[in-house]
């Protein structure tokens, strides 16, 4: 009913009703391309993040048709720095001078990285012609839940842009730090309209 009121706006629904029985992140990405019969780069979006104030979505394209540049089969994630006692919590990049991934650690302890580049898998570009690798990966490597790893990451180069932060809005406390920040210290409310 929502989006009847958007003409633009596709609903795509996976059948699941119970968080036990939902696909994943790359599943549902499947479902999405063949469903709309998508034919070119793909930009995601997870909808339950918020970016602070020096993100830019047209910035973040820009960067990934620089990367595009570089090489045609390069792709590009968000990543920002975390704290030590975070690296656990996250997958870490590390990467080089030109801010390529050289290799992505799943939740390493502080004495497995020097790296404190946490990923965020919930916005990157993916290029066209590697919809499909992505695809046959989910079925080689059952990768369901993750969008990229390190067998992905040799097969194409991945580039990180650098912001200073998210927020994951998955439950009521992040809800409530995020709601502080965007009403006491937002400086600049027309960011978010660009």
């Amino acid at each position: 009913q929502w989006a009847q009121e958007f003409p633009n706006v596709k609903i795509i629904n996976d059948g699941t009703r119970r968080n036990e029985d939902r696909h994943g992140a790359v599943a549902c990405l499947q479902l999405t391309v063949k469903s709309c019969a998508v034919d070119d780069h793909l930009v995601v979006i997870g909808g339950d993040t918020l970016f602070r104030e020096d993100f830019s979505l047209r910035k973040f394209t820009e960067s990934f048709f620089e990367v595009q540049n570089k090489d045609k089969e390069s792709h590009l994630v968000l990543s920002y720095q975390c704290k030590d006692e975070e690296t656990s919590k996250y997958w870490i990049l590390e990467l080089d001078e030109d801010l390529k991934v050289q290799c992505m650690k799943e939740k390493p302890l502080l004495s497995e990285t020097r790296s404190r580049n946490a990923v965020c898998f919930l916005l990157y570009c993916m290029i066209q012609d590697y919809i499909s690798v992505l695809f046959v990966l989910i079925i080689r490597v059952n990768i369901f839940n993750y969008p990229f790893n390190n067998s992905v990451y040799f097969r194409r180069p991945v580039y990180v842009l650098r912001i200073s932060g998210r927020f994951d809005v998955g439950n009521l406390p992040s809800y409530i730090e995020c709601d502080k920040y965007f009403r006491n210290q937002l400086q600049n409310p027309s960011v978010y309209l660009m």
